[in-house]
């Protein structure tokens, strides 16, 4: 044997095992019959490593998508504060913006309206050769449309812009969403304009105790005194279902042809809305000049058809019939042509004024909160 040695280890002053060797005599070589500590640790090291290495790669991915879970959360929490802002945000611009323009349209559009409705009464005196008197006293009855139109205009907006933001992530057609926001605002913007548009279209048409000098306060007593001919709180909404069939097709013709034209672009020109919405109206107005017809002429109360058989039980359908069978196509489109340039107008006033006034808000909605 050869002789026994220690040695030292690093720093750390620790001996090691003894380590023995013997000479081989034919080959001078040295058997190693021992393991140094610090063999024994770095080969404890490695297994160690090895070891632990293959859990660590298993547990990886859970820790992974633990992290991610973590980091996508508060990103779909903002994502949703930034809809309901959105929504929130195109609600009050759409209230103030339909508002605003209703003020405008009302004022402006109101003689070729007055002249529109005078035309589709049953044997009128009016026509479109005598203009003097077609117009004379078109502003009679706007302090009632002037008054309600606002809050119901505003209520429209509202509702049908809060309604299509929140469809807009849906997986439908625009125009289906369209479609969809305009018959949600249709109901309450009736139920706060119909009285005030019984009384408009009676003093319009020159129904009788409607006519001139005829304050609203004693329009609206003469339509609700049962005594005095009236039919109560119901005759102010005298023509509800009628206006909401007459209005609905119309609305959605013109806001989807409003879309189609603009390529569903927000924040537009004013001038360009007012040439897209000129437009979309115009066609709109045409179109359901015959639902216009029908509706007015119940809202004037006139029940009774030319050879004087009752139609007040008769439906709406019963009445367009009527109408196409015993006027025709002069019938159906009395007062197209008022109407049409009354559309022209107004549509060119709604739109310009609605897309500025929206931007406006939404300009100081977005400075006010996110200052």
């Amino acid at each position: 044997r050869g002789p026994h040695h220690r040695t030292q280890v690093g720093q750390l002053g620790m001996t090691t095992k003894e380590h023995e060797t013997e000479s081989d005599g034919k080959n001078g070589r040295r058997i190693d019959r021992g393991m140094s500590r610090s063999s024994f640790l770095s080969l404890s090291t490695a297994a160690l490593v090895a070891t632990v290495s293959s859990p660590a790669k298993a547990t990886a991915p859970s820790t992974t998508a633990s992290e991610v879970a973590t980091e996508i959360s508060p990103t779909l929490h903002v994502s949703r504060d930034a809809k309901k802002f959105e929504q929130l945000e195109e609600t009050i611009s759409g209230f103030f913006s339909g508002g605003a323009l209703t003020v405008t349209k009302t004022v402006v559009k109101y003689p070729l309206d007055s002249a529109s409705v005078r035309l589709q009464m049953p044997n009128t005196k009016y026509s479109i050769t005598n203009l003097p008197e077609l117009f004379n006293g078109s502003y009679r009855g706007i302090t009632a449309p002037l008054l309600s139109n606002i809050p119901a205009g505003a209520v429209f907006f509202a509702v049908k812009d809060a309604v299509k933001t929140s469809l807009k992530d849906q997986d439908m057609a625009k125009w289906m969403t369209t479609s969809l926001a305009v018959l949600a605002a249709q109901g309450p913007y009736w139920l706060l304009r119909n009285p005030s548009e019984v009384i408009k279209t009676r003093q319009q048409a020159g129904v009788e105790g409607y006519g001139e000098g005829t304050t609203i306060v004693d329009a609206f007593s003469l339509a609700t005194d049962k005594e005095r001919g009236g039919g109560g709180l119901g005759e102010l909404y005298k023509g509800y279902w009628e206006n909401i069939i007459y209005a609905y097709p119309a609305d959605v013709v013109k806001f989807v042809c409003y879309d189609s034209l603009s390529g569903g672009r927000k924040n537009l020109p004013p001038a360009q809305g007012a040439m897209y919405g000129a437009v979309s109206t115009a066609v709109a107005q045409f179109i359901t000049t015959p639902l216009d017809v029908v509706r007015n002429r119940i809202m004037a109360g006139d029940g009774e058809d030319q050879g004087g058989s009752e139609k007040e039980d008769s439906s709406y359908v019963d009445k367009l019939t009527t109408l196409a069978r015993e006027e025709g196509l002069e019938g159906l489109f009395a007062g197209a042509t008022p109407r049409v340039g009354k559309a022209l107008l107004s549509g060119a006033i709604q739109f310009a004024t609605y897309e500025e006034t929206k931007q406006s808000i939404n300009r100081y909605l977005d400075k006010k909160f996110n200052a």
